[in-house]
């Protein structure tokens, strides 16, 4: 009978220490590691105190933590989720998520938090705080089992947002803010640049900085920067993150020992929504996700036209924003979006990609509807090689309620499209015109980096004396077509009343002298005493005739102030010549220049112009290349 006890328990023991070597061998297929990216957001706080929170999660496909859905659109609902909100007032929420997006060449998910009571997907959780004084509160939700990665363990973590009610910033909402589960970085680089984007509806100034121990890490109660190792995380090193949220990496070999692990390590950073006069911190949102340094002799896909900046779209229009990448292969990437876009009707957002030597195209149409107005979104567009690696950027959105027409594309003229130049380098293009006879400025983008991510001139340089808008209305175009006295033309910065010129004084001699002959002419048929009616009226209609001739003499036949005739062009602006310390000219009504010497000779820059007008709309050009000998 001990023999027969002692084979089994040397039997339970065998099977115990395989199970154990499996779990040893193939963590990454465990519940442990599942956590894989997280953000929230909140949008404006209602008369009643409530407010609705938005969230995004990325998780690893599949797992059975929570019984989380593996496909596109499947819904965990409350019931089985283990997703707790706690609303700082005392009080929590178990929630329901949805997943919008599946990466299948890593297994990540993303998935939103909404209500699907009514059997309509409504986006965010609502939650009414007690009116009791209190006008801000910090909402938090946590768990653990994250993957494991250089600078973080699989430990409890959390997120944090800051949210106002009432008060000093009762019409304040939050920044918006989206980034991929997982961006790759080519390994062994020294120049990695990768920009955080985040929208907000108010204008708000924007900061990005370092989250803190308590913000992300639950189970610390240092409240400190991510300066060291102590609270079993630390910043990757030799990352930067500038207060305008450009992260730079270097991942050269000797700064960056990838080791194990997948060379997978966390960033968490907050998005702080700052007060424009007293740069106080209204409210922050949490970016929680990865950096994975990836195969070393394969770049990724770049970005060749890409909207920069937020794009303002006005309530019952819509804009198409076009986004195109290329391969160093010559294969075409794939173009996709990783997050859940402003809207699932297809009527409201759609998009299309589609390919052509080389180049694939990615293109969206966005319909705003009322629902939307006054609300600011992001979008994560990823497009991935044929070896699996990734290049990432998000795409900003606002949406106006005032309705508002975007102005005319600016038209690049030189530097050529590959061309090769000197320095000084001068840049010109043609100006943009706005039918809502809005006044138009422009900025002016030269970067290295094709998706100008970057910072000095990838970020754009104000053209301040741009952008006179030339669309007058009809009852100026009539008053200056006829009686053609100067008058107030205005520019983006600027509102110049044209001098009188002296070519105007022989015409008011001409008028005068008309006026007299006139007048002399009547007299005499006076004295003549013509009373034959038919000759009356011969007589009056030659001198209308000759009176209205006299007219368009001295408004169409002359030239004016600026050197073409009113009958040639109808109306023209005038020749204005600007230079500011951007180096703008406008050198003739419609074409502008401006000039640099702060190139590096033997490289690559990519060069772009936007418009844009007073009510947020705004029209991008072509994006063109040239090289600096």
């Amino acid at each position: 009978m001990n023999t027969i006890k002692a084979e089994v328990n040397k039997i339970i023991f065998a099977l115990t220490s395989v199970g154990f070597l499996i779990l040893l061998f193939f963590p990454a297929s465990l519940s442990a590691s599942h956590f894989r990216y997280g953000t929230m957001s909140w949008e404006e706080p209602w008369d009643n105190r409530t407010i609705r929170l938005n969230m995004e999660i990325g998780w690893t496909v599949p797992h059975e933590w929570g019984g989380i859905p593996t496909t596109v659109g499947g819904i965990n609902t409350a019931s089985n989720s283990k997703i707790e909100i706690f609303w700082g007032d005392g009080t929590s929420d178990v929630v329901t998520y949805k997943v919008t997006a599946i990466d299948t060449n890593t297994d990540d998910a993303v998935s939103e938090m909404g209500d699907n009571s009514t059997g309509t997907w409504i986006a965010g959780a609502l939650h009414t705080y007690p009116d009791n004084g209190t006008e801000e509160y910090v909402v938090y939700w946590g768990s653990g089992s994250r993957l494991a990665s250089h600078n973080m363990g699989t430990g409890s973590w959390s997120h944090k947002t800051k949210i106002n009610i009432g008060g000093t910033y009762s019409s304040n909402v939050s920044p918006v803010s989206k980034v991929p589960p997982v961006v790759q970085v080519q390994d062994n680089t020294s120049d990695f640049k990768y920009q955080l984007l985040a929208t907000d509806a108010n204008d708000d100034s924007l900061g990005y900085r370092w989250g803190t121990k308590t913000e992300f890490y639950s189970s610390v109660a240092n409240d400190g920067a991510w300066t060291d190792a102590s609270g079993s995380y630390y910043k990757p090193t030799g990352m930067t993150l500038s207060t305008s949220g450009l992260v730079t990496w270097d991942v050269s070999d000797s700064v960056v020992d990838n080791g194990t692990l997948n060379s997978l390590w966390v960033a968490v950073i907050m998005v702080e929504d700052l007060d424009s006069s007293s740069g106080d911190n209204k409210s922050y949102i949490p970016i929680d996700f990865f950096f994975k340094i990836s195969d070393p002799a394969n770049p990724a896909p770049s970005f060749t036209e890409f909207p920069t900046g937020t794009q303002t779209v006005s309530v019952g229009s819509t804009k198409i924003f076009t986004i195109k990448s290329i391969d160093n292969s010559g294969n075409a990437p794939t173009l996709s979006i990783l997050s859940a876009p402003p809207s699932d009707n297809e009527s409201i957002w759609d998009n299309e990609t589609s390919t052509s030597g080389g180049v694939t195209t990615l293109t969206i149409e966005f319909s705003p509807d009322s629902s939307m107005a006054n609300k600011s979104y992001a979008v994560n567009i990823r497009s991935t090689d044929n070896d699996l690696m990734t290049k990432d950027q998000s795409l900003g959105l606002k949406v106006s309620s005032v309705s508002n027409a975007d102005p005319t594309t600016p038209i690049l003229l030189s530097p050529a499209d590959n061309s090769t130049v000197t320095e000084p380098v001068t840049f010109r293009f043609t100006g943009s015109t706005d039918s809502d006879n809005d006044a138009v400025s422009y900025n002016i983008y030269i970067c290295a980096d094709s998706g100008f991510v970057g910072s000095g001139l990838c970020s754009g340089s104000s053209i301040t004396t741009a952008g006179v808008n030339f669309v007058p209305p009809f009852n100026q175009n009539f008053h200056d077509n006829l009686i053609p006295w100067p008058s107030p033309l205005h520019a983006a910065t600027i509102s110049q009343q044209i001098s009188q010129d002296p070519s105007m004084i022989p015409k008011l001699f001409i008028m005068l002298g008309v006026l007299g002959l006139l007048s002399g002419i009547i007299y005499r048929l006076r004295s003549l005493s013509v009373k034959n009616i038919t000759h009356r009226r011969i007589v009056f209609m030659f001198i209308f005739l000759t009176f209205c001739f006299s007219l368009t003499i001295i408004s169409c036949g002359e030239k004016d102030e600026y050197g073409e005739s009113w009958e040639k062009k109808g109306y023209t602006p005038p020749d204005l010549t600007n230079t500011t310390s951007d180096n703008l000219t406008n050198t003739t009504s419609d074409n502008l220049t401006y000039t640099t010497s702060d190139l590096t000779t033997n490289t690559t820059y990519y060069w772009k112009v936007i418009a844009s007008d007073t009510r947020g709309g705004s029209a991008q050009s072509e994006t063109w290349s040239f090289t600096v000998q």
